[in-house]
C-alpha cells in the first residue's frame, strides 16, 4: 500500500510564512502609531491610569493633579484668523483646551463629545479652546467651522511642546486648567463617552 507523505512548506526569501507574518505584524504596528507622527517610530501615546479602576470608572485615563500640587499653565498665541487668544484671558474659569489637527481622525471622532460637554457646561463657568497643532489654516478651516468654540494656532507644536507632562505629539490630548490657573488634568489620546464631564463637574465646584 502507498502512503502519501504531507510536507511542511519551508519559509523561502520574499514570500511564504515571512510573507504571512509580516501581513500580521504590520497592522498591528500601524495601529499604535495613532496621529502622534509619521512612520514606524511614532511615539505612541502613554496613558495615566488609576490604580486598580473599578470597570465602570469613566476617568481610566484621566491624570487629576492633587490641587495642592498644580502649577500655573497659560497657553496662548493667535487663533487661526490672526486674533489674540489665550486661557488667560479666562482666569476665574475652568478651561478645557484640547490639541488636535485636521489630518488627525480620532481628533474628528472626538469632536461631537466634546461639542457635548462644552453645551453642558455653558453656564457652569467652563470654557472650551482648540488648540490646532502642526496644522495649516486650510487645513484646518473645515473642522474649525464645525467647532462651537475657537482654536489657538500652534503650526509647528511649540505652544504644546510647554504643556507639562503631555507629550509634543500626543494628538489629540486635552488639559484642563482650573479656576486659578493652574494645570488640573491630562488626558493623553482621544477623549472617550463619560470621560470629561465628571471631571468638569468636581472642578466647576472648585472655589
Amino acid at each position: 500500500m502507498a502512503y502519501r507523505t504531507t510536507r511542511t512548506p519551508r519559509a523561502v526569501a520574499g514570500g511564504g510564512m515571512t510573507s504571512r507574518w509580516i501581513s500580521v505584524v504590520a497592522p498591528i504596528v500601524l495601529l499604535m502609531g495613532g496621529c502622534g507622527g509619521t512612520g514606524l517610530y511614532a511615539p505612541t501615546p502613554v496613558v495615566t491610569l488609576p490604580a486598580t479602576p473599578p470597570a465602570s470608572d469613566s476617568r481610566v485615563g484621566t491624570e487629576v493633579i492633587p490641587a495642592d500640587q498644580r502649577e500655573p499653565l497659560t497657553i496662548g498665541g493667535l487663533d487661526t484668523d490672526g486674533s489674540p487668544l489665550s486661557s488667560a484671558d479666562h482666569l476665574g474659569d475652568v478651561v478645557v483646551v484640547n490639541a488636535w489637527a485636521s489630518w488627525c481622525a480620532p481628533c474628528r471622532e472626538e469632536l461631537p463629545l466634546l461639542t457635548q460637554a462644552h453645551e453642558s457646561f455653558l453656564d457652569e463657568g467652563v470654557i472650551f479652546l482648540g488648540l490646532n497643532v502642526l496644522d495649516d489654516p486650510i487645513g484646518a478651516a473645515g473642522l474649525i467651522a464645525s467647532s462651537p468654540y475657537p482654536s489657538i494656532f500652534d503650526r509647528d507644536g511649540a505652544l504644546m511642546a510647554t504643556v507639562p507632562g503631555v507629550p509634543p505629539r500626543s494628538i489629540p490630548s486635552t488639559v484642563v486648567i482650573d479656576r486659578q490657573g493652574r494645570l488640573a488634568a491630562r488626558i493623553i489620546g482621544p477623549v472617550q463617552p463619560g470621560q470629561l464631564e465628571p471631571l468638569l463637574a468636581e472642578l466647576a465646584a472648585e472655589a
